[in-house]
């Protein structure tokens, strides 16, 4: 006799032989012994978990000459035709080669005619999602009111595919993956039975690689016994070109160490022993996920076929919750781009690099940062060492005791120790020009000198004239937006700008390159109340981005940035008017900036102190001076 593969070998041949899918085991049984039988089935599910083999199996339970019996014979002239393929009552058309329209025109004309030999007639499609529309259509009629004699059996991977119209004429039974537990302990009965050695832990590993799939996992099973007289675990990693587990430590350790010499080092020889990159970076990315669940949950089972619970332990201390899911966003990111580059060398070794760094650019890594700071504080506190807080200590600037002559020294009274702000008394003192009054300005023929006096620092200090942000909101069309005024880079602009740039980046991977294009001229302004402001040079890109398609795309992107609902306000930046960069040392969302006062000892007496000039500015004064003197209220010195 020919050889025959394990999976065609080992095929079940009754309910009883099926492994796993109980439910699906039950219901057919149950409709066997019953006798209430559907005119057409769906079995969908992954590949590899019996839905053809459940078909068959129901087909000899319906035409056994002892049944219809949930437990057919396998001795009478049917089931045995039927189990080899024989029988003529019973046909099985791959819809994956036979999907034309005049393939089921055959198929309807031949289900008129009575069975031959059988009780029934089986139609059998497998693959069913490859047929075409019109071909799922020349089958309605015939599906929803075939001939007494006939039953349909469709299976199929891709459920979705299937027309509605066919599916509610069938009754559905879900197939789902076999655990490792039922692989396992059939491959251990079918190795007993073909006589090959195999270890344990080899089984395991094959069931895991099988991914719930039983034709799989007696293929791997096969392909193994064929390399070695005992299949161990070093036997299918080499056939399935898996990463040793010792290698692999090697690799989580270095990358948890920060150590990019030393993974750098373990890839090349990785890539010198042949191993595939895209097989490195997802056993890379399931090791992760390994340590992450044995720090979440050490009593989770599976995650027991990567490693052992003492490795797992061991490496677990390298890493926190947080760089865990910041290495799996970085390894999935290269695994993407691998798809899409001819030096994927190049891309993996970018991975590494970034996994090792301490500065990570995701969120997930600076949250993983702050974490581990905050362990180390607390270990420190646990010691008893505390951080001594410095008191900040206040400057007094120089006060003028009088308005000095004309000719005589401005003489400035330093004090030699400042002291801190206590109750009501004077807490920060700021060196300001004091302006004259609009009525005293009109005086054009009198000069007076600008002195410096300090002004007291109150609990709600007033806002010093002209230096104030706030702007009104205006569109695109340059009327009011409902949303008023707001601050330069005031509220949360820092979350509002990196929320921006991850929505820019967003949308250059989604591939929408108008909008991305559109919303790449605009910069964040501010971020208030839930309220996104981005400022464009351009009235045009402004107004096409306030326009509910592109708007409503970028708020939505900006919702599954932020995980809550953010609204875009675009406004036409107009140079000063609209806000200006953040001086350096301050953070972006004061509304009010404050004049640097010098150090208490590096004041000096002016010999003489600058004049003012009139209110009104003379003819030598441009357009745009006026201007600016208007807006922030100041006066024009002469030097």
């Amino acid at each position: 006799m020919a050889y025959q593969t394990l999976y065609l070998r080992w095929r079940p041949s009754s309910f009883d032989t099926l492994v796993g899918q109980v439910p699906v085991k039950q219901a057919l049984m149950n409709a066997l012994s019953s006798g209430r039988i559907a005119h057409a089935y769906l079995f969908t599910g992954p590949r590899g978990t019996g839905k053809t083999t459940t078909a068959r199996i129901f087909a000899k339970a319906l035409n056994c000459l002892n049944g219809p019996t949930d437990h057919p014979c396998g001795e009478c002239l049917n089931c045995r035709q039927i189990t080899d393929g024989s029988a003529m009552d019973v046909q099985e058309l791959d819809a994956a080669s036979n999907r034309g329209v005049d393939d089921i025109k055959n198929l309807n004309k031949n289900a008129d005619f009575a069975p031959v030999n059988c009780r029934y007639k089986v139609y059998i499609i497998d693959e069913a999602h490859m047929l075409t529309t019109e071909a799922c259509n020349a089958l309605l009629k015939t599906l929803e009111e075939p001939p007494e004699h006939v039953v349909f059996i469709l299976a199929t991977t891709e459920p979705q595919k299937i027309l509605p119209t066919i599916h509610s004429r069938c009754q559905r039974f879900d197939f789902h993956p076999i655990t490792q537990e039922e692989i396992v302990a059939h491959l251990q009965k079918v190795a007993e039975g073909s006589d090959i050695k195999v270890d344990r832990e080899a089984l395991e590993l094959i069931s895991a690689a099988s991914e719930g799939g039983m034709r799989d996992a007696l293929s791997l099973l096969e392909q193994c016994g064929v390399m070695a007289g005992t299949v161990t675990a070093e036997t299918v990693r080499s056939v399935r070109g898996i990463i040793g587990r010792e290698i692999l430590r090697e690799l989580v350790r270095a990358v948890g160490q920060r150590e990019v010499a030393s993974a750098l080092t373990i890839f090349d020889k990785l890539l010198m022993q042949g191993k595939d990159i895209s097989q490195i970076l997802i056993e890379l990315s399931g090791y992760m996920r390994a340590l992450l669940l044995y720090r979440a949950t050490p009593e989770y089972q599976p995650i027991y076929v990567t490693d052992t619970a003492e490795e797992l332990g061991k490496l677990a201390s390298y890493y926190t919750g947080e760089r865990i899911l910041a290495a799996q966003e970085i390894i999935h990111q290269a695994m993407n781009e691998l798809r899409f580059t001819a030096r994927g060398r190049v891309t993996a070794e970018m991975c590494l690099y970034d996994l090792c760094r301490e500065d990570n650019r995701t969120l997930k890594a600076l949250a993983a940062r702050i974490n581990r700071l905050e362990q180390e504080l607390t270990a420190l506190k646990a010691g008893g060492i505390t951080a001594a807080v410095q008191e900040p200590v206040a400057v007094a600037a120089p006060v003028v005791t009088g308005i000095p002559k004309p000719g005589e020294p401005v003489v400035h009274d330093v004090p030699q120790k400042p002291e801190p702000a206590v109750g009501a008394k004077e807490d920060v003192q700021q060196l300001s020009v004091i302006t004259a009054d609009k009525e005293k300005k009109e005086n054009t023929a009198v000069k007076k000198k600008t002195v410096a006096a300090a002004t007291p620092k109150h609990s709600n200090p007033p806002e010093p004239p002209g230096v104030s942000l706030q702007h009104t909101v205006t569109s695109g069309n340059g009327t009011e937006s409902p949303s008023g005024s707001y601050t330069s880079y005031g509220g949360d602009w820092a979350t509002g700008d990196e929320y921006w740039t991850r929505a820019m980046e967003i949308l250059k991977a989604e591939r929408k390159n108008s909008i991305a294009s559109c919303a790449s001229h605009g910069s964040v302004l501010a971020y208030e109340n839930q309220t996104l402001i981005v400022g464009f040079k351009m009235k045009f890109l402004c107004e096409r981005l306030q326009k509910p398609d592109y708007r409503e795309v970028v708020e939505e992107i900006l919702l599954r940035v932020a995980r809550v609902p953010i609204r875009l306000q675009c406004v036409t930046d107009m140079g000063g008017k609209t806000g200006s960069v953040p001086p350096a040392g301050k953070t972006p969302g004061s509304a009010s900036k404050a004049k640097t006062l010098p150090a208490a000892g590096s004041v000096k007496p002016a010999p003489k102190q600058p004049e003012t000039a009139t209110a009104e500015a003379g003819p030598n004064v441009s357009a745009s001076t006026k201007k600016a003197m208007e807006m922030f209220n100041a006066t024009l010195h002469k030097v």
